[in-house]
């Protein structure tokens, strides 16, 4: 018993000693930089599914990413590839971001943000991210905890992001359903990012701007409730009539089945299944544009990505039967 206590005793000091150390070198790490800042925990460097549903992200520096735990309250920072660097306190996540992470663009940028629906992941933008990167964007796809959260919780933890941002000067957005909402919210409430941070262009994917008679149909049925937590009730029309339109040029572009009966039998008129194709419109929209699919499939649709590159390069709208025949 003695024998096993000690040993435990040995190996917690060593995780103490090596917490959140440079996996490759230490000479990486500046000699004038603690290698365990006061806050942080024993660390064990291990993959994790990079937040889905239980954290928030909190920051971002070039794919490197600081999350809260929506129960529990830690925090955590993740490497591009997931990997837990660190943990324990905000404050000493963000000095071990600062010795790990890459620098900052020096010139001020444009970055992309990619901000997912409810019950979903960032992970849902695989195919999207990518033609984004390819075209010459920097990404950066957050995670939230859709379900468990709510909208004005989700609209505060994206204006944290955008306010510590750095090296970047404006900001494009590209959402999905509810994600569309989260950043309505977000420009509503204003904030000190405004002093930095300009926004460009929004891109809304399967947005229920003008409320969802789905969410208002199945509200008080409790399943739902315990699912979709308070995010969801924000969801019904009556909920959305207080919420304004974004002063910058947006994009809308809704899923339908291209006919007057829609995916959803429950619901009236051309539908994605989730969302009527009427209650994606939103007064002041750019541009407005159909593409036939499901609602949770829409954002990686080809014609989605290339209506999306080229209103984020030159905010012009792709032409209806151009995008319907990809």
């Amino acid at each position: 018993m003695r024998a096993k206590f000690l040993f435990c005793f040995l190996l917690w000091s060593l995780l103490s000693l090596t917490a959140c150390s440079n996996p490759q070198t230490q000479e990486s790490i500046p000699p004038t930089t603690s290698l365990a800042p006061i806050g942080l925990l024993p660390n064990i460097k291990m993959p994790t599914f990079g937040g889905i549903q239980f954290w928030a992200d909190r920051r971002w520096q070039e794919g490197w990413r600081i999350q809260q735990h929506v129960f529990s309250g830690e925090h955590r920072l993740l490497d591009p590839k997931q990997v837990r660097i660190a943990w324990g306190s905000l404050e000493a996540c963000e000095q071990r971001m600062k010795q790990r992470a890459p620098a900052p663009p020096i010139e001020d940028q444009t970055l992309v943000i990619l901000l997912h629906g409810i019950a979903d992941s960032r992970l849902s933008f695989w195919r999207l991210e990518d033609k984004l990167k390819q075209d010459g964007w920097q990404v950066a796809a957050l995670s939230y905890p859709s379900t468990h959260q709510s909208l004005q919780q989700h609209a505060d933890h994206l204006a944290e992001v955008v306010e510590h941002l750095r090296g970047y000067r404006s900001v494009h957005f590209v959402t999905h359903s509810l994600g569309g909402i989260v950043v309505r919210r977000f420009l509503a409430d204003g904030g000190v990012w405004q002093q930095r941070i300009s926004i460009k262009r929004i891109v809304m994917i399967g947005p229920p701007n003008q409320g969802a008679v789905f969410a208002e149909k199945v509200e008080a049925f409790p399943p739902y409730t315990w699912i979709f937590g308070d995010a969801g009730k924000s969801l019904t029309p009556s909920a959305m009539k207080s919420l304004p339109a974004p002063e910058m040029p947006f994009l809308v572009i809704a899923g339908s089945r291209g006919n007057k009966d829609g995916w959803n039998p429950v619901l009236q008129g051309d539908d994605d299944f989730v969302v009527r194709v009427e209650e994606t419109h939103l007064q002041g929209e750019t541009g407005h544009l159909l593409v036939k699919g499901l609602h949770g499939l829409m954002m990686n649709n080809n014609g989605v990505i290339a209506a999306t590159l080229m209103f984020l390069r030159n905010g012009k709208v792709m032409d209806q039967g151009t995008m319907s025949g990809m």
